[in-house]
């Protein structure tokens, strides 16, 4: 038996009512954690961490010049939408979402003898895997007093 893998084609990336199925060619995000080391006086191995902040950024292309797609991401003066969220279907049926979206930068690239192909940069304010969506650890100190 042949297993199959996950590819870009297998992806389905959905950017709200208007689009709500958007062919990428490639698309990309990753997820950062700042970390900051506490150390006590005069020692030379940290105490303990404080996490500073989780942010998620990333960036899709898509085949030809997508100028459609700006009516989605950029108000009449430009300026980023608001996105609800960007949610990627994957091959086992499994989705995984990115909230609250800000498109941070645009472009596109012609070459003699090919396509053209439009990307986006974006960030994200939350993520979700299966429906679980990330919390942020001083809402559930709230909740709790």
């Amino acid at each position: 038996m042949v297993s199959r893998k996950e590819s870009a084609a297998d992806i389905v990336v959905s950017v709200g009512e208007d689009f709500p199925e958007v062919v990428v060619e490639s698309l990309s995000v990753t997820k950062n954690v700042d970390i900051e080391t506490i150390y006590g006086s005069g020692q030379t191995l940290p105490d303990g961490y404080a996490i500073n902040q989780v942010s998620y950024e990333g960036s899709m292309s898509c085949k030809g010049n997508r100028q459609d797609l700006d009516s989605a991401f950029f108000d009449e003066n430009g300026i980023p939408r608001v996105l609800g969220s960007i949610t990627i279907t994957h091959l086992d049926g499994g989705e995984t979402a990115f909230y609250d979206i800000l498109v941070t930068s645009e472009g596109y690239e012609v070459n003699s003898g090919e396509t053209v192909e439009t990307s986006y940069e974006f960030i994200a304010m939350s993520k979700s895997i299966g429906g679980e969506k990330d919390t942020d650890p001083s809402d559930v100190a709230e909740d709790s007093e």
